[in-house]
């Protein structure tokens, strides 16, 4: 046993080993609070995400669950994605939930967009993407699962426009070669 015993020659050094010890402690806890993190976060973007029909590719998958991490990330958005046979069911509007439900049986789309969301994007863009954007690609010889990741696409490139600050045109100095 005597292999576990602290053995210290001084106060100074019994400290250090304190120390060494919780520090180590600190680092334990530090990496299983990340880990459980990235946990949470993989197991909320798979609930955002409804695929009843299964015809979404693990890569489509994936990239539907980027999105909806990103959009909690960057904005504070709760993401809800649906894709049914039957009826799309909008969940209660609780005024931060972005969703958009696909029913594949009538080939119409929902799209909720919380408040500030609306604003920000337009009044008429929820619109143009349920009548517009995804009849498009609901058509033959179109693919339903393209419509939906471009419509994220497009949905997270215009709040990441709405970010940037405007660039201002460049200024050209006009130079006098002649001064009377």
């Amino acid at each position: 046993m005597g292999i576990f015993s602290v053995r210290s020659s001084g106060f100074l050094e019994h400290m250090l080993r304190l120390a060494g010890l919780l520090a180590v402690l600190g680092l334990v806890v530090v990496g299983f609070w990340k880990n459980s993190e990235r946990n949470i976060e993989r197991i909320n973007a798979r609930f955002g995400l409804s695929d009843e029909t299964r015809t979404l590719s693990e890569v489509e998958q994936g990239q539907v669950q980027a999105f909806i991490t990103a959009l909690r990330k960057s904005y504070g958005v709760e993401a809800r994605v649906q894709v049914r046979r039957g009826q799309v069911e909008p969940p209660e509007q609780d005024g931060k939930t972005l969703f958009l439900g696909l029913s594949l049986d009538g080939r119409t789309a929902v799209v909720i967009l919380p408040p500030l969301v609306e604003r920000a994007l337009g009044a008429d863009f929820a619109h143009s993407l349920a009548d517009e954007h995804f009849p498009f690609h609901f058509g033959p010889g179109k693919s339903w699962q393209k419509g939906l990741l471009l419509a994220l696409d497009l949905i997270q490139a215009r709040l990441a426009a709405l970010n940037t600050p405007p660039q201002d045109e460049p200024r050209h100095n006009a130079t006098q070669k002649d001064k009377p």
